[in-house]
């Protein structure tokens, strides 16, 4: 193993970046974390982290920042938007951004991603299972995922992450109340995003390179019986599912913790935090 990693550039500071900066330096690393204004870069200058004004889609921002392509490790954590998967622009800007990463001295690229390249496969899904996107955010997601692969084939790590929760953030405030929701029978595939900030740690410390890995916890309750659950503790009005499917993806992280070699701390969507 080389020199240990110092540096790190998170490239959006949001609902998982800036948690995961924090994260980082505390561990004693030198975080660089962007946002898109000065208001934001403010808020992390507060917490100690070196902020930098960035947004992929201003071309006179993506030149600027040398500070953020100069770091051993970058994280690319930049989730695309609606409005912004119009079109190619979106896939077209963070390849300018995955451009400048590798113009710079980065030697760990680490590229946020996401279960839904898999598309609407069935059954248990590991690693190496086949991608068939069929959205436009699970589309752009493996486009980039193979260009990370291609400018940085030894040292960038694709790491996808299944539905996300964590502090004010959980999928069934918005089923609440709703009914007819197709599938009721389906498993769920979660992860608490303290996991998420302890396998990327563990990506960063192991120096790792080359991987694909994906995350979600191991138990796979059905959407049905979860979301009734959460909603119920929530104190909001419980969705309604139709009792069908039960062979949706079962996304299986056993190969990915144990490269990382960690345990989640929210194995189950049932131990995880409905809220704070």
């Amino acid at each position: 193993m080389s020199k240990p990693y110092k540096t790190v550039s998170v490239c959006g500071c949001g609902w998982l970046g800036l948690p995961l900066a924090e994260h980082l330096l505390l561990k004693g690393y030198a975080v660089t974390g962007s946002k898109r204004t000065e208001e934001g870069v403010a808020l992390l200058k507060n917490k100690g982290i070196e902020g930098v004004v960035f947004d992929i889609f201003n071309t006179a921002s993506a030149q600027a920042p040398k500070t953020l392509f100069d770091a051993d490790v970058f994280i690319a954590n930049i989730p695309p938007g609606r409005k912004t998967l119009e079109g190619d622009g979106f896939v077209t800007a963070m390849k300018a951004m995955i451009d400048a990463a590798k113009a710079g001295n980065v030697k760990q690229f680490i590229f946020v991603s996401t279960t839904s390249v898999y598309g609407e496969v069935k059954g248990n899904v590991i690693e190496s299972t086949e991608c068939h996107p069929d959205t436009a955010s699970g589309r752009a997601h493996r486009e980039l995922e193979t260009y990370v692969q291609t400018q940085f084939p030894e040292n960038g790590v694709i790491v996808r992450f299944s539905g996300l929760v964590g502090g004010s953030r959980h999928p069934a405030k918005f089923l609440a109340g709703r009914e007819g929701i197709a599938n009721g029978k389906d498993p769920v595939n979660l992860i608490h995003r303290d996991d998420c900030i302890s396998a990327m740690e563990a990506i960063i410390g192991n120096q790792l390179g080359g991987e694909i890995l994906h995350l979600s916890a191991s138990a796979h309750p059905t959407r049905e019986d979860y979301y009734q659950w959460a909603a119920a503790e929530l104190g909001l009005p419980e969705p309604q599912f139709v009792a069908e499917g039960g062979e949706g993806k079962r996304i299986c992280s056993d190969f990915s913790l144990k490269v990382l070699g960690i345990e989640l701390r929210y194995p189950s969507p049932y131990l995880m935090p409905l809220q704070g």
